[in-house]
């Protein structure tokens, strides 16, 4: 090691040196930047690519508010609604109205009562977004450079050094740098991961699944195809998913709305490799083979034909012993990797950054790396992984039943609007007085770390009670009527739970709950009633402030700043 932060400065040295400038590596890079920093990023491939993680969600969304604001990176908060990245980083960005689900059998034409849909209210901040990555990326990247980032494209890095002392990395063009900090934002092939052989064999996590995926013309909308009455938005305008014994098949169309500029629909196919396993015959077989198995889907597809080549792959999930060392990260997928479902791959990189930022913002300041300063981080990341390990494997049980999966999948659903309160709390408390002790409150050790939402008991005990359901189900004690049975049971005794499928959720099966509203102002209106007045105290404690003054303020700017621009 050459370099150390009290050698001379020169051009090559940095205080952070960042490898990979997707949405990531550039993110960190702009925050870093934005706080002073000197940052280099480096990019072994160039701006635009092709790469996944389409569909942005409203926990995703929210956190990258909370980022925006608290360092100051306008840029972060132009991607958190489908409204403004539309007109601030891409024309081809889809428009995300709703989580549609619908269930299906090999064989046979679609049980037109087998569905559910998660709606994505419209107040205060609008619909989320389908996300044409090339173009948000290198949003993102530009932002970085905004910042002052240094970021070298095409740029392959062949030796890696890094000690307690500092960091340096030396390219295949001979070019040394040297830094303070090193944060790898890499994926499968994360560099630090297997310098350091942090990956474990075999990989830990429950959940098995393979893909191949592509961008596609000629899909149809499957409100074409398919027309069953509750849901309340069209199939076409939300992140459709077709569950299938052993798999699920993604469709996030960017050509779903009056002004979509873009032609593609992004398709993907996951397959449990312990149901289908994997074959040598072309994706693009597979893909028909499987078409072929599932007439309602086969029609959706009729004439749909791929413009990009199939991306085929062997088993997506891989984890890591660590994801921190001696003055280095490996930011979440860098480190491991589940699955795609519920898209929640953004969302948690969101909250790891978000972690990150703030303990290596002070290290920089200190100058001081030691490792306690980011044992959290490792924590928290592996924490995130592993319980979206337990929901994705779970659901991959309930795959092969309607039932079990209607009963399981509301598990998700409330979870995920309990785990919002919690964030909307944190951010309006650091809005009022910009005390950022607020907003570190959300990683101050939660006693659930990784669930969605981290400090809820009552929650967290809900889920672990309806997981054992549906692992008797995968261990053959339980039929998946009993355990559906039970799990509508779990959630009907909770008066934190059960009220919140009222607000806009349209579910078949059990229990139904059908809203045909296509406006969410006044199940908004009665959602915040009932945290006021009506809700347990579980609830009403991340109600401490005003509630509608506060989204009613973030509404009405949100659109008057998008108008002015």
């Amino acid at each position: 090691m050459k370099s150390t932060v009290n050698e001379v400065r020169d051009s090559n040295h940095y205080d952070v040196i960042i490898l990979g400038s997707g949405m990531s590596g550039s993110q960190m890079g702009a925050i870093l930047g934005r706080q002073g920093f000197r940052v280099l990023i480096v990019e072994e491939a160039t701006h635009p690519r092709f790469t996944i993680g389409e569909s942005s969600i409203p926990e995703t969304s929210l956190m990258n508010r909370i980022i925006a604001d608290r360092y100051g990176v306008p840029e972060i908060q132009d991607i958190t609604s489908f409204y403004s990245t539309f007109k601030k980083v891409s024309s081809s960005t889809g428009i995300k109205r709703n989580f549609g689900f619908v269930f299906h059998k090999p064989n046979e034409e679609h049980n037109p009562t087998h569905f559910t849909q998660c709606v994505i209210p419209e107040l205060p901040w609008g619909p989320e977004s389908h996300f044409y990555r090339q173009d948000v990326d290198a949003y993102l990247m530009h932002a970085a450079i905004r910042y002052g980032c240094t970021v070298k494209q095409k740029t392959t890095i062949k030796d890696y050094d890094l000690s307690k002392t500092g960091v340096a990395v030396t390219t295949t063009q001979g070019e040394r740098y040297t830094g303070r900090y090193m944060i790898d934002c890499g994926g499968p092939r994360a560099p630090l991961a297997l310098k350091f052989g942090l990956r474990e064999e075999p990989c830990r996590y429950r959940t098995h699944s393979r893909t191949l995926y592509t961008h596609m013309v000629g899909v149809k909308p499957f409100d074409d195809i398919f027309k069953p009455k509750g849901q309340r938005w069209r199939w076409h305008e939300g992140t459709l998913h077709h569950m299938f014994h052993g798999g699920w098949l993604w469709v996030i169309p960017f050509n779903n709305h009056p002004r979509a500029t873009n032609g593609l629909v992004s398709v993907g196919l996951q397959l449990d490799p312990r149901v289908h396993p994997k074959t040598d015959i072309s994706a693009q077989q597979e893909f028909d083979e499987f078409l072929a198995r599932f007439p309602t889907i086969a029609a959706q597809f009729k004439d749909a034909r791929p413009v990009r080549d199939w991306v085929k792959s062997d088993r997506l999930q891989y984890s890591s012993k660590t994801t921190v060392g001696d003055r280095y990260c490996l930011m979440l997928h860098a480190a491991g990797f589940i699955d795609p479902l519920f898209s929640r791959g953004l969302e948690n990189t969101s909250v790891a950054i978000h972690a990150l930022a703030a303990r290596l913002i002070k290290a920089l300041r200190d100058d001081d790396f030691s490792p306690e300063r980011f044992e959290y981080i490792d924590r928290l990341q592996q924490k995130l992984l592993e319980h979206n390990d337990d929901f994705v494997s779970c659901c991959y049980t309930a795959f092969s039943d309607f039932e079990l999966w209607d009963a399981f999948h509301r598990l998700w659903a409330v979870g995920t609007m309990l785990g919002q309160f919690r964030l909307i709390q944190a951010h309006a408390r650091f809005k009022e007085d910009r005390n950022e002790a607020h907003l570190d409150h959300l990683d101050d050790n939660p006693p659930h770390l990784g669930y969605l939402c981290a400090d809820m008991d009552d929650y967290c005990r809900l889920f672990d009670s309806a997981k054992a359901e549906v692992d008797a189900v995968s261990e053959k004690r339980k039929s998946p009527k009993e355990a559906a049975a039970r799990i509508h049971e779990l959630i009907e005794k909770e008066e934190f739970a059960r009220p919140l499928f009222s607000f806009g959720y349209c579910i078949t099966g059990a229990n139904r709950h059908l809203n045909n509203s296509k406006y969410s102002l006044v199940p908004a209106l009665r959602l915040l009633n009932w945290t006021q007045r009506g809700a347990p105290p579980e609830v009403q404690k991340y109600f401490d402030y005003n509630p509608m003054f506060s989204l009613l303020k973030s509404y009405v700017g949100h659109r008057l700043e998008l108008a002015l621009k």
